[in-house]
């Protein structure tokens, strides 16, 4: 009876250790401004804009500002996008300890950058004058006038390592 005790405690072991590790790992600081989500094979801006441009902005600033920051090839690439809300949901984590730049507290992992916005913009739409944004404090989903930035709204910007996936 006590090897299959020790068995089982050997297996429990192995298994939380398995599950635990998985979220935190996934992520990984690539030394150059982005976060690679090993998981979902996304590449995540690790500030956001308002690091670069210290205000919020509209969704079609949000636009302009990746359409720029695409020209100069940021991180060596020029397919940078605006994340989807599956994408922003999924990114999210409870135990999130950085703070946005309002000392509130944001549902990222801990590679991510703090200072930043609380609301990022998403690229979906809602209509031809409505746009989703998402909330990091609590995995909150809105959507917003395009030309409005009465949130201080931001944007973090994305792109996939595998080809043709847009959204995990």
């Amino acid at each position: 009876m006590p090897a299959l005790s020790y068995f089982a405690s050997a297996f429990f072991f192995i298994f939380f250790l398995n599950v635990s590790s998985v979220g935190a790992a996934s992520f990984i600081d690539n030394k150059n401004g982005t976060v690679t989500d090993s998981t979902t094979g996304l590449v995540w801006q690790k500030g956001d804009s308002f690091h670069d441009l210290e205000k919020g902005l509209n969704w079609y600033d949000a636009l302009d500002y990746i359409m720029r920051k695409n020209s100069e090839k940021f991180a060596g690439h020029d397919d940078w996008r605006l994340p989807t809300k599956k994408e922003l949901n999924r990114l999210w984590v409870s135990s999130g300890k950085i703070k946005s730049k309002d000392d509130e507290m944001l549902g990222l992992p801990s590679v991510f950058a703090g200072g930043g916005s609380y609301y990022i913009w998403t690229g979906d739409e809602r209509g031809l004058d409505l746009a989703w944004y998402f909330g990091l404090g609590h995995k909150e989903n809105y959507f917003n006038l395009k030309d409005l930035a009465d949130l201080e709204q931001g944007t973090k910007m994305v792109r996939s390592t595998r080809p043709g996936v847009n959204e995990q």
